[in-house]
């Protein structure tokens, strides 16, 4: 067990006064305040206040690029990066060794990226580490769940420098399983920790009642594949190659449902939306689908880079919320969604990265985990805060507030489109 060690650049006090906008917040339009829609209710679910909630949205903003720079800057020596949920919020960077070039390595990319306020810790292992770790865990999970009456997780968990494997509340563990734990109890020793997994795995939601929206097309309202499932649309996308434009969601909602789906205005007039593009529900790949957008004339879709947010105790009502950016996701930044099933919008944070776990029967990898709310008939849903796209939701427990979801970043290149912005 380390000593933690805290380098603070600028004074909290002052940065709270006179709040720095981060590059990240460059994407959006001029003059738009991007955290309008959510600071209220982080603000209440923090127990401070707004001003203050605002600035801890802003270092959630840049978080994900440094931890893109300081993995390829700090290598071997890169211990992650979270943002701990338990000590303000703030964003903590993990190295193998505090030294003078590892710490101007890390003043300088945050100086560039204006996060004036972070922590750097002192870890035994590196990020390199931790995903060799995950990645031999996250093989065997797979290998010895199979048959099994319940099922085994892994994740990385930056935040305690270690990988986590998921033990089920309830039910037994197969002899595989049994022996699998012990052996990766002895080969990793301290850098594992365990964790709950569901009993009987996530489910992969399927099936809602819920709001629809007029053209403009966007995120988050109700799609339809006639008689037979409802899920949500997640984002509006483009091809890479061309001017076609998609709306992105769950690959499992799509597989064997490549027809028409179809959505409906506020006056609950049915119109379609177009086929399915491509979809891939793999355990190596992911879970994605893109649905065409035919745009028929005599609804003239539109498609716009909005999510339709609701309102909750956790978000203020905006139906033609912006996507500016996208990006990557760290461990304990706050996440939002919007599923037609759950109907009101919620908040959450990421618990796990790099998940192995059941998905609706089959083993999926390298999806995010977090304390959302969702139930079936989300799928697809969009995951995002503070304007930024972060992924589309997966699956989830239902009653536990606990969800899985899709990094949009794999979705945006398996698919070969952009998210609109």
């Amino acid at each position: 067990m380390f000593r933690r060690r805290r380098l603070v650049a600028g004074a909290l006090a002052l940065a709270l006064a006179t709040p720095l906008v981060p590059v990240a917040a460059a994407a959006a339009p001029t003059g738009v305040d991007v955290f309008a829609e959510e600071a209220a209710g982080f603000a209440k679910d923090r127990g401070i206040t707004e001003a203050e909630a605002r600035q801890r949205m802003a270092w959630q903003l840049v978080a994900p690029d440094l931890d893109t720079r300081l993995t390829a800057e700090l290598g071997s020596r890169y211990g992650g990066l979270w943002i701990d949920v338990r000590d303000g919020d703030r964003v903590t960077i993990g190295a193998t060794a505090v030294d003078g070039g590892v710490q101007a390595t890390v003043k300088a990319a945050t100086a560039e990226l204006g996060l004036s306020v972070y922590d750097l810790v002192p870890v035994k292992r590196s990020w390199e580490r931790l995903s060799a770790d995950n990645d031999w865990l996250a093989g065997e999970v797979i290998r010895v769940n199979a048959g099994a009456a319940v099922a085994l997780s892994a994740g990385i968990r930056t935040d305690l420098n270690a990988v986590q494997l998921g033990l089920p509340a309830d039910g037994v563990l197969s002899a595989a399983q049994k022996a699998f734990v012990e052996a990766a109890r002895a080969r990793l020793g301290a850098g594992l920790v365990f964790g709950a997994a569901p009993g009987r795995g996530f489910a992969a939601f399927a099936g809602c009642v819920s709001p629809y929206c007029d053209p403009p097309l966007r995120g988050a309202v109700k799609i339809n594949y006639p008689g037979v499932t409802s899920c949500t649309a997640g984002f509006v996308a483009q091809s890479k190659v061309d001017t076609k434009k998609y709306l992105v969601t769950a690959g499992h909602c799509a597989m064997g449902r490549t027809g028409n789906w179809w959505s409906k205005n506020a006056g609950l007039h049915e119109f379609k939306i177009g086929a399915v593009h491509r979809w891939i529900f793999d355990t190596y790949i992911g879970d994605m689908a893109l649905i065409r957008i035919d745009d028929p004339s005599e609804i003239g879709w539109n498609p716009q880079p909005w999510v339709m947010v609701t309102w909750s105790l956790q978000t203020t009502e905006n139906q033609t919320y912006h996507i500016s950016s996208d990006n990557m996701s760290v461990v304990g930044m706050r996440v939002c969604t919007t599923g037609q099933a759950t109907r009101m919008s919620n908040c959450g944070h990421v618990t796990e990265l790099g998940l192995t776990a059941n998905l609706g029967g089959l083993p999926m990898r390298n999806l995010g985990r977090t304390t959302n709310c969702s139930k079936p008939g989300d799928s697809g849903a969009p995951m995002f805060a503070s304007h930024v796209a972060y992924g589309i939701l997966a699956g989830g427990v239902e009653g536990d507030c606990d969800t899985v979801y899709q990094g949009i970043r794999t979705a945006e290149r398996e698919l070969n489109v952009n998210i609109l912005h």
